[in-house]
């Protein structure tokens, strides 16, 4: 009888963890960028932008690793003159981080939500829409949202923003997306 028991209370508790286990984690944001990606984009700048902003023609961000929910990313921009300018950018989406919404967790569809801890409006900024697009060649899902002075579009499989519009007081930036390695045309007609 201990045996029949043993085997009862057993199956018990495997049946618990097959059913508990695999919701654990479900709340964390997921990261749809690797180690080494990489997107390009044209840079039009108006107005009267405060002095780091000011001149700025190009961007590029490279993913130099990820771990977890963070990640750095190396930021280059290009100026007027042709100088080069480099900074690390660190994301972290379980704090927040999405270093203005610059990347922000993949696979985000209308209605979903992200945290966004340095909002000075919303701490969680909602996607508003989602189409089928062809950015940079390629058919991809794109999502929109936008608060009081701006409007993004992001790359939904990785979470990369590929198209910007902000509107400030004083200036405006317009940014688009012009080369990735994340993702190329069909060849051929293929995907």
């Amino acid at each position: 009888m201990k045996a029949f028991t043993t085997i009862i209370l057993t199956s018990l508790i495997i049946s618990v963890l097959i059913i508990v286990l695999p919701t654990r984690g479900y709340d964390e944001p997921s990261v749809g960028v690797k180690k080494g990606d990489w997107i390009e984009y044209g840079v039009n700048i108006t107005g009267n932008p405060p002095a780091v902003h000011r001149n700025v023609t190009w961007m590029r961000i490279e993913v130099l690793q990820v771990d977890g929910t963070s990640f750095p990313v190396n930021l280059t921009v290009r100026f007027v003159n042709g100088t080069l300018d480099t900074s690390i950018w660190k994301f972290n989406f379980t704090e927040g981080n999405t270093e203005g919404w610059v990347i922000i967790p993949s696979d985000l569809g209308s209605g979903d939500t992200f945290f966004d801890n340095f909002s000075k409006t919303d701490k969680y900024i909602t996607i508003q829409n989602q189409e089928q697009k062809t950015v940079l060649g390629a058919t991809r899902t794109v999502t929109y949202a936008n608060d009081t002075y701006r409007d993004k579009q992001w790359d939904k499989a990785t979470g990369v923003f590929i198209g910007s519009s902000e509107i400030f007081r004083n200036w405006s930036a317009y940014v688009t997306a012009v080369g990735t390695n994340m993702w190329s045309p069909p060849i051929l007609g293929l995907n």
